[in-house]
């Protein structure tokens, strides 16, 4: 039974934050969300921030090492690289296509495209309707994606690369105990600055957006000036530069000793997927992003292009002056050595180049942290709301927790106002500009699942940490639902019962057909070649680099130098935590079906949507408020307000809201009607199961609570 009603919002988007922190949501059975103010909502810039500070994280630094090895030739990979960017432009499309066209809404009887947050689970979901427990409820794709993305979606690995490159660019001593310390408080803090001040962790993300932007082009032109004589050569290296950038570059040379290991290039891609990814970041929170038909798209193209230029400019940097042969050591991070021949030239004893490296991978990792804990949270409260985890409402609900809540309090504290008074009077401390609702709930979530991770892997080393938590992120997130996000706009195109063509007119069909192929393909080539078992492993220890060999001076870091990690561990883990999302979804069906026995009643979960114009008068339409109602209700009740349609049940103490929720739940244990609020007649026990939302079985107290909403249409 499909419980969702859709509604036009009769007002404009500015919803009051000026309530108490419980007040807006008394029923623990209901999760009401509201989309940020006007004012909040993001712009082009605050969204190319979101995609920019994602993209460019630790991968375009400590990925070109795995990939030179795995491929074993520089215009081999190069060209991996330059797949990457086709990789992505495809993937951008996709997302695009999906995130302008689903969910499906009826909106003024026409269905429509309705941007709304939460990202890849809600396109999974149109796509994949079936297996379901019941329609709408408890689907098998909501749980399959919803416990992968609570268990991996977090910044766990990027928090002990933080840890790691603070330590380093510190010249201290890098210990196990240190990394994950650090790795927790800086996930705390980042948590902390997103409960407290949304505004302030976006500004923040963009922040570090144009930080990281000059972080590339500093490295773009420090290798112009390498190649133009300025940096000194390291005593005894015996590098030779035109040498280099023949070997490197030279189309007779770039591709001599290429790897003929198929394990070898699926782990080279799968790193290029883990570069690459991040684009995604805007479909995460649509729903707050303002004029999101035009905004998102553009915002979105215009930072994946600037992104795909600055790798693929980095990269030939790289080669113009890291030797192959140094790429190729086992051990070797073609990053570091970057700089280790270009600014550690300048004080080789110091280990310069090192810590300009560990400094830029630091800043690099907190940039990611920071807008991860932003974007994750608010597809886990989406998920929350599919009715698969426990305590919903805690996890799916908004709070203010805001900096605009604890001004409003100084404000009113008489203290405080007069020790502070002209301070708290300023325009730019005005309570209004900085009070917004918050998934505090998400967010506790998002930290939980990053601290046990990085308490999971405690007793592997930083680096083994590192690579097996964003490896299995990149094999599961970004590949395996990647194929089904590609594989399902295949589908959407050539079923003719889901009538896509007509649905996306605006979208050249063979345009969409091709960016999902090439993005399916993409997608399942690390899946597949990762279980072919390599000719030899990827990564050895810190003991086989060859420093004779290549004259540079090794910091004492434990995350450049590589510890061997099994061919087959990334694939096997991944899949088990598939596995435990599908157990997880037919234990979830097992406890519903024995309460639903047990109780008489049905699980349902309705939902009930508001939506604007956005802008007015452009047709185009954005939701602004979504209230889940996740209840359990008597079978006959059921039966009734079916029967009935719309209408709703009237009389004997029902409202004529449709599908309004029920407390009381229907039958008590003593057979009769039972619960606190429940239908007159039949003598059940008082209690029964504690129901959903507001509809009262007492004559005189039928007081929906959503009686404000309105008329539906």
């Amino acid at each position: 039974m499909d419980g969702s009603l859709q509604r036009r919002a009769s007002q404009h988007s500015g919803w009051s934050d000026d309530e108490s922190l419980f007040s807006e949501n008394e029923d623990p059975n209901r999760i009401v969300t509201r989309a940020p103010q006007n004012r909040f909502k993001l712009g082009y810039l605050a969204v190319m921030g979101l995609v920019i500070n994602r993209m460019i994280g630790t991968g375009i630094f400590m990925t070109p090492a795995r990939v030179v090895q795995g491929t074993g030739s520089t215009g081999a990979t190069l060209m991996f690289w330059f797949a990457g960017v086709v990789y992505a432009f495809s993937g951008v499309h996709v997302y695009i296509e999906y995130g302008l066209n689903v969910p499906r809404r009826t909106i003024e009887t026409t269905e429509r495209g309705v941007p709304r947050s939460g990202g890849d689970l809600n396109y999974l979901k149109y796509v994949y309707q079936k297996p379901t427990y019941r329609p709408d409820t408890l689907m098998f794709i909501a749980s399959l994606f919803g416990i992968s993305f609570i268990i991996l979606g977090n910044m766990a690995g990027n928090a002990i690369s933080f840890g790691v490159r603070v330590l380093e660019a510190s010249n201290t001593e890098v210990t196990n105990g240190a990394v994950r310390g650090i790795a927790v408080a800086v996930s705390v803090v980042a948590g902390f600055i997103h409960t407290f001040s949304r505004k302030g962790g976006i500004l923040l993300s963009s922040v570090f957006a144009l930080i990281k932007i000059c972080m590339m082009l500093f490295i773009i032109v420090t290798a112009i000036c390498y190649g133009q004589g300025t940096f000194p050569d390291i005593p005894d290296s015996n590098i030779d530069r035109d040498e280099t950038l023949s070997q490197n570059l030279s189309p007779a040379h770039a591709f001599s000793q290429s790897s003929s290991s198929a394990n070898g290039y699926a782990q080279a891609f799968l790193a290029i997927i883990f570069a690459f990814g991040g684009f995604e970041q805007p479909n995460y929170v649509l729903g707050e992003i303002s004029r999101p038909h035009r905004t998102y798209p553009i915002a979105m193209a215009a930072s994946v292009t600037i992104v795909c230029v600055l790798y693929m400019a980095v990269n030939v940097s790289y080669m113009v002056v890291v030797p192959k042969e140094i790429q190729l050591q086992q051990g070797a991070s073609v990053a570091e050595s970057f700089f280790q021949l270009t600014y550690g030239a300048l004080s080789p004893d110091d280990h310069t180049g090192a810590r300009i490296f560990s400094a830029f991978l630091a800043i690099s990792s907190l940039g990611n942290i920071i807008v991860m804990t932003y974007t994750a949270a608010r597809v886990k409260q989406e998920i929350a709301k599919e009715g698969l985890l426990p305590w919903p409402r805690f996890f799916g609900q908004n709070k203010d927790l805001s900096f605009g809540r604890l001004l409003r309090w100084a404000q009113r504290n008489e203290t405080i106002s007069k020790l502070f008074g002209s301070i708290l009077r300023l325009r730019w401390l005005a309570p209004e500009h900085h009070s917004e609702r918050t998934p505090v709930g998400a967010l506790v979530l998002h930290l939980l699942t990053c601290i046990i991770l990085l308490f999971a892997t405690y007793g592997a080393t930083p680096q083994t940490a590192y690579l097996l938590l964003t490896g299995i992120a990149a094999y599961v997130v970004n590949a395996c639902f990647g194929s089904l996000l590609a594989a399902g706009i295949l589908y959407l195109r050539f079923s003719k019962s889901r009538n896509w063509r007509q649905k996306t007119p605006n979208i050249h069909p063979w345009l969409s057909v091709g960016a999902a192929t090439i993005y399916l393909i993409g997608n399942l080539f690390p899946i597949i070649t990762y279980w072919v078992k390599p000719e030899q492993p990827l990564s050895s220890s810190a003991d086989t680099v060859d420093t004779t060999t290549s004259a540079l001076p090794v910091s004492n870091t434990v995350l450049p130098a590589r510890t061997a990690l099994a061919w087959f561990v990334v694939p096997t883990v991944g899949w088990a935590v598939l596995g435990l999302a599908a157990l997880w979804w037919l234990g979830a069906c097992f406890v519903v079906r024995r309460i639903e026995r047990r109780t008489h009643t049905e699980f349902t979960i309705q939902k009930e949507y508001d939506y604007d114009e956005d802008p007015l008068g452009s047709g185009a339409f954005v939701q602004v408020h979504e209230t889940v109602y996740l209840s359990w209700k008597g079978k006959e009740i059921l039966r009734d307000m079916t029967a009935l349609g719309p209408a709703g049940v009237t009389g004997n103490g029902m409202t004529e809201q449709p599908f309004g929720g029920y407390s009381g739940v229907g039958m008590g244990r003593g057979g009769g009607a039972g619960g606190g609020g429940g239908f007159p007649g039949g003598g059940g026990a008082p209690g029964g199961m504690h129901g959903m939302n507001g509809i009262h079985g007492m004559s005189g107290m039928n007081e929906h609570p959503n009686d404000y909403y309105g008329r539906y249409t």
